[in-house]
């Protein structure tokens, strides 16, 4: 039964941030703008063309990052699931790994090299169930791995969990471990308010799961030590009252200084921007012990933790240096003799905005703005006043949009008979 949390004495506002995109095309090339620039087509995809005619979608490169962004920053109500944390924190430790293949490569595999992996179906490019196809492909990957268990710790398997959630899982996992397999499909004719969904036991099950990170090094390990105040504190949100220390936990999910420079993103949010697409930590880019006390929101102090759960330090990072929410993995497709060459996308890349149907603040304010004012002889901050909601109900609650998509990469003579 999922739980939903007042976190706020104000209403909800309406979305103003980005119009909506009308094609899985239209998100492909706004959320993802590099693999766009190397597609010829799309080949399949897990975005229904009723999604985009039935929802309003916003495009985003991390949809669980800047919607826990826009929630808290313009007063929008926020919906998460099990799976987008999950695939949140499986985006990240693709960043890292692929980055330390070399030095994990006893850990997962027993090979040199990359081992080609393949899976056949009777269809053509135009019929299969791709999405399958990647899911067969972590069996083999399964088989071929140390770890007995990876494919269990990896894939997820929750009240929330739909099929192409196991795709993206599937596709994720491939692109993790992307420099020790090669992957050949071969186919012949024939935040006003946050609701957490699905069990309790869900949340807990991820909670269990970062149990295996420290085996993967020194900064996993640490990676896990900012997760695990912040799964703890979803899972106790789902207490039948919930206590001041899960209210106090909601209202850390973000913050955002700066000025004419840059501008930094603290909170707890930031605990899902551990690495870069490089894999580069940005939670020692500062400082190499990471962010030191005291905890403080003014710009320019990178150096200083811009959040502290349960004596865990977090720190902050440039919003222009927020990684993408998502992986991709080259896939070459023997189609009868035809080959492609084919890239397999999957992971978090947009928002889901929709109408609580309640009646709207029309205000601007915000309780965490930054405005002073000067009171016997001190700079205090200026009392935020809720307003009575007063505009007609429109599009003002967010959720982070998962999924996958492949296309063919565009080089020449792709599909050309062998």
């Amino acid at each position: 039964m999922s739980v939903t949390l007042t976190t706020a004495d104000h209403a909800a506002r309406e979305w103003r941030s980005s119009g909506g995109v009308k094609s899985v095309e239209a998100l492909f090339q706004a959320s993802c703008p590099n693999d766009s620039k190397n597609s010829k087509w799309i080949i399949q995809s897990s975005a229904p063309k009723s999604l985009f005619a039935q929802k309003h979608i916003a495009s985003s490169s991390n949809g669980w990052v800047w919607a826990a962004f826009h929630a808290y920053s313009s007063h929008h109500h926020l919906t998460i699931r099990p799976e987008d944390i999950w695939f949140s924190i499986l985006s990240q430790l693709n960043f890292y790994i692929n980055a330390h293949a070399e030095e994990l490569r006893d850990y997962f595999v027993a090979h040199e090299g990359r081992k080609e992996l393949v899976v056949k179906e009777f269809g053509t490019i135009h019929s299969v169930d791709f999405g399958l196809l990647a899911q067969r492909m972590t069996h083999l990957i399964q088989e071929n791995v140390k770890d007995p268990s990876l494919r269990t710790w990896i894939i997820p398997n929750w009240t929330t969990t739909t099929d192409d959630d196991v795709t993206v899982a599937s596709v994720l996992m491939m692109g993790t471990l992307q420099k020790y397999f090669s992957y050949k499909m071969v186919l012949s004719c024939g935040i006003p308010s946050v609701t957490l969904l699905g069990e309790r036991a869900d949340w807990e099950d991820i909670l269990k799961r970062l149990d295996k990170l420290p085996e993967l090094g020194d900064e996993p390990a640490t990676f896990a030590t900012l997760l695990r105040p912040v799964l703890r504190h979803f899972v106790a949100s789902f207490d039948p009252e919930p206590s001041p220390a899960v209210e106090d936990f909601w209202s850390k999910i973000a913050h955002e200084t700066g000025g004419s420079g840059p501008y930094f993103l603290s909170g707890w949010i930031t605990a899902f921007c551990f690495w870069n697409e490089d894999g580069k930590s940005l939670y020692h880019r500062y400082d190499t012990n990471g962010p030191q006390r005291p905890v403080s929101l003014q710009a320019f102090e990178g150096r200083q933790a811009g959040c502290e759960l349960d004596n865990v330090l977090y720190h902050r990072v440039d919003t222009a240096d927020i990684p993408s929410g998502f992986a991709s993995v080259p896939v070459v497709v023997n189609d009868d003799g035809a080959l492609y060459d084919t890239k397999m996308v999957a992971g978090s890349f947009g928002i889901q905005v929709t109408s609580s149907g309640n009646m709207l603040d029309d205000g601007h304010g915000h309780a965490d703005d930054n405005s002073y004012v000067e009171k016997d002889g001190k700079l205090v901050p200026v009392e935020y006043i809720p307003k009575k909601p007063t505009k007609q109900p429109g599009l003002d609650s967010l959720q982070p949009l998962s999924g996958w998509l492949m296309y063919e990469v565009n080089n020449k003579g792709a599909g050309e008979p062998i």
